[in-house]
C-alpha cells in the first residue's frame, strides 16, 4: 500500500519527518518497506560561476556545487533567470526528467554534466520560462523529493487488517500514537431532482455473496481529465489517471478503502441492477477486451440484457463510462471475501478492487463512500445528485461489545498502563469506551468494537492494540524464570544435517524449491511411452520395469503440439494431491517428486552461470495415502534427497574441466553411503521413463537388522556371508541416471544432466544407529591385482560379489580401479581390473594360501561369467 506523505496530511497533522514516521509506523505493527521520494537523482545545488558561451546569445556555461568538499560540475543552461549563488535543482547524470535520461554531452564545445530543471520539467507547474529557484537557505546535496515533502511510504499491510488499505485507516493509526485529531473526508452532498428510487431498480438475488449493495445516480456530468492535484496523487499511490469519473472512484477507494464502480446510466438496460450468480456457460467481455467464461460459483452484476461486471473484480465493456457519458449509476457494495478470492484465482484476475474485497472491508462504508464519490464528481464533472440511495442491506451489522479488564495488559506484557492511557488509545483507534461496574480491585472497561475491526475478537487483541500504540519499548526487560522445558530429540534433524554436510563437502550446492507445483510440470518427467508410468512417481522409491506396447503406439513424441497433448494426458492421470483453492495454476498440486523442481533450478541457473551446476535438495514428497477417497486425501510425506548435476564441477590441477557424467553421480551416492556406514548396498540396472536407456540404475540397501542376522549366522565364512546376503531382501531406495534427451528438451536443459532421487527413510534402514568398533588386524595383508575380460553387459557389481564368494574367508577387500575397452579387447567385451586384499584375522597367510584363494576367484569368474584373465 503506497501512502503519499502529503496526501496523508489531509487527514491528520503529521509533524514527524517521513523517515521518522516510517519508523514509528513500523514499531506500531504497520511495517514500512521503504520510503520513496519523487525526482530520484535530482539534488539541490548552488551556481558557483556563470559565463556566456562565446557565439551563443542565450546559453550559459556554469559551474555548480552540491556541497563543500564535492567536485564542481560543468552544466550548460539556456534559462535567462539564473545568477551566481542561486540554489537550483540539479538533475545529475543518469537521472530521468520526464522521458529523458540525463547524460554527459557537449554544447558548443562546453561539457555539460547534468541539467538545471524548470518547474515545468519537475511537474510542479506549467512554467517553463526559467529554472526553479530554491530559497537561499536551502541545504546543498539534498534530494529534491525529500526537500519538497513528496515522500511516499510503501507499507506491507497484513491481510487481517483490511481497514489499513486506505489513507484514512493509516491516518487513524497516526492520530492514535501522535494524539492528533483525525479529520474525516467531507461526505455531505447537495441533492436535487427525482429521487433515486424512481430512477433505477435493484434486485439482489444472492445476499449470501452480497450482504449489502448501495447505489446512487448522478446526472448531467461532463467527462474530462482530472485536475492536476488528483492525477498526481493517484500516480504517487500507484494508479494511472483515466478521466474525472473513473479517477474519483479510484481516489475514494484509496481514501476510504471501499471499492466503487461507475456505470453509464443510459447503457444499463431498464435502469435495473441484478446481483446474481452466473449461469453455467455464461460469458462476459471485460474492460481489457478479453472474453471470459464464468461458472455458477461466480457473482455477477447484471442488467436484464446480461452481465455487466464480475462482482468486486473487473468491469465489463458494455456499460463502461465513455467520453459521451452524461449520467452515472454509482455502485458501492460488500461482497463475500472468500468468493471474491476464489473467483479472482479461477479467472487469473487480481485487481486493486479484488485485493481489498478479499480483506473484508467495513460493510458500513458503502453509503459514506458513495456520498464522497458523488460530491467529488459534481465538483470535478458538474451535474446533480439524485436524492437518496438504493440500499439492499437485509442483515445490518451491529458493533460488538467486549468487557475488558485493564489488568490483562500487565498480566500479558508486564507493562503498567493507566486507565486514562488505555482509554485515550482505544478511543483514538475508534473504539467506544465506557467504564463498567467492578468490585473496585480492578478497572473494567466496556468496549464497543468498530465495525472495521473484525480482527479484534478477545481481550488479548485489545492488549495488543494498547501495547503497540503506547510502544513496545515500554515492555520491561526481565529474565525468564522457571525450569527450561526438556528439548524434543528428533533423530531426523541429525540425519538430514549429516547428509547435508556430506554433500556440501563433496562440492554440491544446496537448493530449496517449493513443495507446490503443477501436474504438467511433473508430467514432463514422463515421456508417455509406456502405460502406467505415472505410477513411477508415487512409490516410496519410484522405480519399476515397464515394457512398451508391442505395436509401438506409445513412441517418442513428434512435434510440440503432440508433445503438449501427451503431457496434458499424463498430467490428468497423475495421482497428485490437488489444492482446492490454489494461489496459481502453476502451484496447484503437492509434488510427487523433487526431480521436476531440480531440473527447473538447473534450467534457470544455466541462463546466468557457465560453470557446472551441482545441486542437491533435502525435502519432502507428498504421496496420496492409500485407501482414502479423493475428497479425503491426506499427504503421505516422504523425506527425500534429490541431486542434479550438469557441466564441469571444477578444473583439475592441469587446468582441464570435465563435464559431469553418470559416475560422478554414482560417486556422490557412494560417498554418502560410505560416510553413513551403510551396511550393504548395490546398484542394479533399471529402466525409468525419465532416464536414458542403459544409463539408469536402481540403488538398493540391505536393512541393518537383516545384515546383522546374516553376519551372525556365518561369522566364520566370508563366502557364506556373501551367499547369505544374496538370499536376504534388498530394499529399493531410489533411482539415478542420465536424463532422457526428450525430457531434457522439455525442460530446456543446456546439456547432459544427471539426476538422483533417494528415499531417505528407506536409505536409513541400512544405516546403523551407532558405529561399532572393529579391532585392527594383527597380521599383514597381501594385495593382488586381477584384470579379467568379460561381456560388455556384465555388471561390475555382480562380478565383485562373485569375487567375494570365490575367494572365501580370506578376501577382505575388493576394489574396481579400471574399466577398459579398445585395442586388444573384442568389441563385445570389456576389461575390468580389481584390487584384491587377502588377509586372515588369525595368522600370516602363506604364499600358497594366497595363490590358492586367487586361483579360486579366477575359477569362479570363469564358471559364472566366462571371464578370462587379461595379460
Amino acid at each position: 500500500m503506497r501512502i503519499p506523505y502529503s496526501w496523508l496530511k489531509d487527514y491528520v497533522d503529521v509533524e514527524l519527518e517521513p523517515a521518522a514516521l516510517a519508523e514509528r509506523l513500523t514499531m506500531a505493527g504497520l511495517e514500512v518497506d521503504r520510503v520513496e521520494y519523487p525526482w530520484p537523482g535530482i539534488v539541490t545545488a548552488e551556481i558557483i560561476w556563470q559565463e556566456r558561451i562565446p557565439g551563443s546569445d542565450h546559453l550559459w556555461a556554469t559551474r555548480v556545487s552540491v556541497g563543500p568538499g564535492t567536485e564542481e560540475l560543468s552544466v550548460v543552461c539556456g534559462a535567462p533567470n539564473i545568477q551566481p549563488h542561486d540554489k537550483v535543482p540539479l538533475a545529475r547524470v543518469g537521472a530521468k526528467v520526464g522521458d529523458m535520461t540525463i547524460g554527459e554531452k557537449r554544447a558548443m564545445g562546453v561539457l555539460s554534466q547534468g541539467m538545471l530543471c524548470s518547474p515545468h520539467e519537475l511537474g510542479l507547474s506549467d512554467d517553463h520560462s526559467g529554472i526553479y529557484i530554491l530559497p537561499p537557505e536551502t541545504p546543498l546535496g539534498v534530494p529534491l523529493g525529500q526537500l519538497l515533502g513528496g515522500a511516499v511510504l510503501d507499507l506491507d499491510i497484513k491481510a487481517h487488517r483490511g481497514d489499513l488499505f486506505c489513507l484514512v485507516g493509516i491516518a487513524r493509526e497516526v492520530s492514535a500514537f501522535t494524539d492528533k485529531p483525525l479529520r474525516q473526508p467531507e461526505v455531505a452532498v447537495r441533492e436535487k431532482g427525482t429521487a433515486v428510487g424512481k430512477l433505477m431498480r435493484l434486485d439482489v438475488r444472492d445476499t449470501d455473496l452480497c450482504p449489502r449493495y448501495t447505489a446512487r445516480v448522478v446526472q448531467g456530468i461532463t467527462i474530462g481529465p482530472s485536475p492536476r492535484w488528483m492525477a498526481d496523487r493517484l500516480l504517487a499511490a500507484g494508479m494511472r489517471p483515466i478521466n474525472n469519473v473513473v479517477d474519483v472512484t479510484n481516489y475514494v477507494m484509496l481514501e476510504l478503502g471501499q471499492p466503487l464502480h461507475a456505470f453509464d446510466y443510459d447503457k444499463v438496460t431498464d435502469h435495473t441492477i441484478i446481483v446474481r450468480r452466473a449461469v453455467p456457460g455464461e460469458r462476459i467481455t471485460t474492460l481489457d477486451g478479453v472474453e471470459r467464461a464464468l461458472t455458477s460459483e461466480m457473482l455477477l452484476i447484471t442488467d436484464p440484457a446480461g452481465p455487466m461486471v464480475i462482482a468486486g473484480i473487473f468491469g465489463g465493456s458494455r456499460v463502461e463510462v465513455s467520453d459521451e457519458t452524461t449520467s452515472l449509476l454509482l455502485e458501492a457494495a460488500h461482497f463475500a471475501p472468500t468468493n471474491i478470492r476464489r473467483t479472482a484465482q479461477a479467472l487469473g484476475l487480481r485487481t486493486e478492487s479484488s485485493g481489498r474485497f478479499e480483506k473484508n472491508p467495513d460493510i458500513a462504508l458503502t453509503a459514506p463512500a458513495l456520498d464522497r464519490a458523488a460530491r467529488l464528481i459534481t465538483e470535478l464533472a458538474g451535474g446533480t445528485i439524485a436524492p437518496g440511495w438504493v440500499d439492499v442491506y437485509p442483515t445490518p451489522v451491529t458493533p460488538r461489545q467486549l468487557t475488558f479488564h485493564l489488568s490483562q495488559v500487565e498480566w500479558l506484557t508486564g507493562m503498567r498502563v493507566t486507565p486514562s492511557e488505555a482509554t485515550a488509545v482505544l478511543r483514538g483507534l475508534g473504539f467506544g469506551v465506557e467504564e463498567a461496574p467492578s468490585d473496585g480491585s480492578a478497572v473494567v472497561l466496556r468496549l464497543t468494537i468498530p465495525t472495521w475491526r473484525g480482527d479484534v475478537e478477545e481481550s488479548a487483541d485489545v492488549v495488543e492494540e494498547i501495547t503497540r500504540i503506547l510502544g513496545f519499548d515500554r515492555i520491561p526487560s526481565t529474565l525468564p524464570v522457571g525450569a527450561l522445558p526438556t528439548p524434543n530429540h528428533d533423530p531426523w534433524y541429525e540425519r538430514e544435517d549429516a547428509v547435508r554436510e556430506l554433500l556440501l563437502g563433496a562440492g554440491l550446492t544446496e537448493v530449496i524449491t517449493y513443495p507446490l507445483t503443477s501436474r504438467p510440470a511433473m508430467a514432463r518427467l514422463l515421456r508417455g511411452a509406456m502405460p502406467g508410468e505415472e505410477l513411477q512417481l508415487t512409490a516410496p522409491a519410484a522405480v519399476a520395469e515397464l515394457t512398451a506396447p508391442a505395436d509401438g503406439t506409445h513412441t517418442a513424441s513428434h512435434g510440440r503440439a503432440q508433445d503438449r497433448r501427451q503431457i496434458e494426458a499424463v498430467a490428468e492421470r497423475l495421482p497428485a494431491i490437488i489444492l482446492r483453492n490454489p494461489g496459481s495454476s502453476e502451484m496447484d498440486a503437492l509434488r510427487l517428486t523433487l526431480m521436476s523442481g531440480l531440473l527447473s533450478v538447473v534450467r534457470e541457473n544455466s541462463k546466468h552461470e557457465d560453470a557446472g551446476l551441482w545441486f542437491f535438495e533435502l525435502g519432502r514428497r507428498y504421496l496420496p495415502t492409500p485407501g482414502l477417497s479423493a475428497g479425503a486425501e491426506l499427504a503421505h510425506e516422504r523425506r527425500t534427497l534429490g541431486v542434479a548435476l550438469t557441466g564441469p564441477r571444477a578444473r583439475d590441477w592441469l587446468g582441464d574441466a570435465r563435464d559431469a557424467d553418470f559416475f560422478d553421480l554414482k560417486g556422490a551416492a557412494q560417498t554418502l553411503l560410505s560416510a553413513l556406514k551403510a551396511s550393504a548396498y548395490r546398484f542394479v540396472p533399471a529402466t525409468h521413463p525419465t532416464f536414458h536407456p542403459g544409463r539408469c540404475a536402481l540403488l538398493e540397501v540391505r536393512p541393518v537388522a537383516e545384515e546383522r542376522e546374516a553376519a551372525q549366522a556365518t561369522t566364520s565364512s566370508t563366502a557364506a556371508l556373501a551367499e547369505a546376503r544374496e538370499q536376504t531382501g534388498w530394499v529399493p531406495v531410489g533411482i539415478l541416471g542420465e536424463v532422457h534427451p526428450e525430457v531434457a528438451a522439455r525442460f530446456d536443459l543446456p546439456g547432459r544432466t544427471y539426476l538422483m532421487e533417494l528415499d531417505l527413510e528407506r536409505l536409513f534402514l541400512g544405516v546403523p544407529d551407532r558405529v561399532r568398533y572393529q579391532p585392527i588386524a594383527r597380521f599383514p595383508a597381501a594385495q593382488r591385482d586381477l584384470a579379467v575380460v568379460v561381456d560388455r553387459q556384465a555388471p561390475a557389481g555382480e562380478i565383485a560379489a562373485a569375487i567375494w564368494a570365490g575367494g572365501g574367508a580370506l578376501v577382505r577387500s575388493v576394489q574396481l580401479f579400471d574399466v577398459y575397452t579398445g585395442e586388444g579387447i573384442p568389441p563385445d567385451k570389456k576389461s575390468l581390473a580389481y584390487a584384491l586384499i587377502y588377509q586372515s584375522p588369525e595368522r600370516t597367510l602363506t604364499e600358497a594360501e594366497i595363490e590358492a584363494a586367487h586361483a579360486a576367484v579366477v575359477k569362479a569368474l570363469a564358471e559364472r561369467f566366462g571371464a578370462t584373465p587379461r595379460a
